[in-house]
């Protein structure tokens, strides 16, 4: 359809085209990187008691951007009144679903890290939960298996990994535990 303006002429098909063009990777962009809610679990403590404590927070991530929300976790709990369960200088190098299980990827600095966060057998059990109940809210996630540096097992710094924190472990895959979440 051609419209005449006077002199000129003005094609509708050219102006149309690019507006459709533009409105639609607008809308991919938005699609792809969403912020939602999720739930981060982080530590308490009473004089008695350890546990972990829920803390929702908007996260801007695209589906499946699962190392992203750990990366969150890491960075700590937003409220005064809950304590972080992992160092912050670790870093998530993968995350990878396969068959219900998420095996997660982290730094060296998950094991030799004691300054923030003292490895005893309770900071090791709120640390390995709070990583796996975060990531067991979503669809398909069952099970969590932890690895550093890419291994499971051997000697890291004169640490062995399979020991974690020396008490509970990582040569498992953990499923969730509502047990150590007060409510």
């Amino acid at each position: 359809m051609n419209v005449k303006l006077g002199k000129n002429r003005l094609d509708i098909k050219k102006i149309a085209i690019p507006i459709v063009l533009a409105v639609a990777v607008f809308f991919l962009l938005a699609l792809s990187s969403c912020t939602r809610q999720v739930s981060l679990y982080f530590a308490g403590f009473t004089e008695s008691d350890s546990f972990l404590l829920s803390e929702e927070r908007n996260v801007s991530f695209q589906d499946d951007d699962y190392q992203k929300i750990l990366e969150e976790l890491i960075k700590g709990p937003e409220d005064s009144s809950l304590f972080p369960t992992i160092p912050s200088n670790v870093k998530v190098y993968s995350v990878i679903l396969s068959g219900g299980t998420a095996t997660v990827d982290l730094s060296s600095e998950v094991l030799t890290n004691f300054e923030e966060i003292p490895h005893s057998s309770a900071s090791e059990e709120l640390a390995i939960f709070s990583i796996v109940n975060t990531l067991t809210v979503f669809e398909g996630i069952d099970r969590v298996r932890i690895t550093v540096e890419g291994r499971g097992s051997g000697e890291l710094e004169g640490l062995y990994i399979e020991d974690f924190w020396g008490h509970i472990g990582i040569n498992e895959e953990f499923e969730r535990n509502e047990g150590i979440i007060k409510k």
